[in-house]
């Protein structure tokens, strides 16, 4: 896939809450895939690279290129009505493109198109996506890699030296995208006639409220069965079966250790601890992204009454082996049972990873799914503030 400079911008955010979505739970998304058509998108760009390239994101597809010359390109091919397709030049101007049957004539660069109502009205709600990051754009460019990392790390609640520099920028970045997240909020609204909410809900339901997610995740909308809908439909579900258990006694399971003996979650409740159990695979990347923050959290509280249960959701036991060998992780390592009545996943609503379930010492679930931010935030309350933890 091709990413812009842009997109990354985008995707910050996102990236903090990045998930797999897991395929076979309880609840099935079966998207409405329209009849394919012949489309045409024509062009011009100021790129001297030899394409563009065209790539369908929502039905996935392949990307193919397609060649530029004397700086126009046309891009051709049969694809399901109202894919969601990106064109890019490989000089950073990227577009996206609703599939239908009306040619659309545009210029990469300034963003000028002629082309159907929902095309058009498409493109101008990305370039003005663009003015309001604009300023942020330029800024990111000159900043160091570290300096971004430091950013980065302020999102994941991670970084304990912030300078007044890092607070700065972070203040800069924070504003920038919630003016961003405002925006599409105000665009998933205006568009509830078409499918244009559901390339936003599938760029950024991970930053949307519960009840923002209620108020946009409807069968009756014209999006809803949209193939870009699949993950925020799975993160909906999630997030409202688990909104049920909390406040009740955690699912007891039982699920299989390293070395092969079998124990169950119970054994570790009731112990003047909290427990903290973490799902993960060990194909998840996000999930592996994830681990340098747990471990850090490990040992930050572990002595201070946090239990942590790692309970991967592997098929394949070598494969969860290897993994804990190469993480080495600290605490206490399960391999989900492979027997219905047993399998923590689904007692746990889990269709996305990873997913973390905080249960208190008499057994109740009192979070889940929680952000890094809010997970360090809420054991700093439970359990009291580590020096340089703010």
């Amino acid at each position: 896939m091709f990413y812009t400079e842009t997109m990354k911008i985008q995707f910050i955010t996102s990236l903090i809450f990045a998930f797999v979505v897991l395929t076979g739970q309880a609840q099935t998304f079966t998207a409405h895939l329209e009849d394919s058509i012949d489309f045409i998108i024509s062009g011009t760009t100021t790129s001297q690279h030899d394409s563009v390239a065209a790539f369908p994101c929502a039905p996935h597809g392949e990307i193919k290129k397609f060649p530029i010359v004397d700086g126009a390109f046309t891009v051709t091919g049969r694809l399901p009505r109202h894919t969601f397709l990106q064109i890019g030049d490989n000089i950073g101007n990227d577009l996206y493109f609703i599939i239908n049957e009306t040619p659309t004539k545009v210029n990469l660069v300034t963003g000028e198109i002629k082309g159907s109502a929902l095309q058009e009205e498409f493109i101008r709600i990305q370039l003005h996506e663009r003015d309001i990051e604009a300023d942020l754009m330029t800024w990111w460019y000159q900043i160091s890699d570290n300096e971004k990392a430091r950013l980065y790390d302020m999102y994941e609640g991670e970084l304990d030296d912030a300078t007044p520099e890092d607070s700065a920028r972070f203040k800069k970045f924070k504003a920038t995208m919630d003016k961003r997240m405002e925006f599409v909020r105000q665009i998933v609204r205006d568009n509830q006639d078409n499918v244009i909410p559901a390339w936003y809900l599938f760029v950024n339901h991970n930053n949307l409220s519960y009840e923002e997610m209620q108020e946009f995740i409807r069968d009756d909308a014209p999006y809803a069965r949209h193939p870009a809908m699949e993950f925020p439909w799975r993160s909906y579900w999630q997030q409202t079966k688990q909104m049920r258990l909390t406040g009740n006694h955690a699912p007891d399971f039982e699920a299989i250790a390293p070395d092969g003996t079998r124990h169950k979650l119970s054994e570790y409740l009731g112990k003047k601890q909290y427990v903290l159990i973490d799902f993960w695979t060990s194909w998840c990347g996000p999930c592996i992204g994830s681990f340098p923050f747990l471990k850090k959290l490990y040992s930050q509280y572990h002595d201070r009454g946090l239990c942590m249960i790692g309970v991967s959701g592997d098929k394949e036991r070598n494969a969860w082996l290897n993994a804990l060998e190469r993480h080495q992780l600290p605490w206490i390592s399960l391999l989900s049972s492979d027997k219905a009545e047993n399998d923590a996943l689904k007692l746990y609503s889990v269709e996305k990873i990873p997913t973390t379930i905080l249960i208190s010492p008499e057994g109740k679930i009192i979070a889940t799914d929680i952000s890094n931010h809010d997970l360090k935030r809420l054991l700093q309350q439970l359990l009291g503030d580590m020096p340089n933890s703010k």
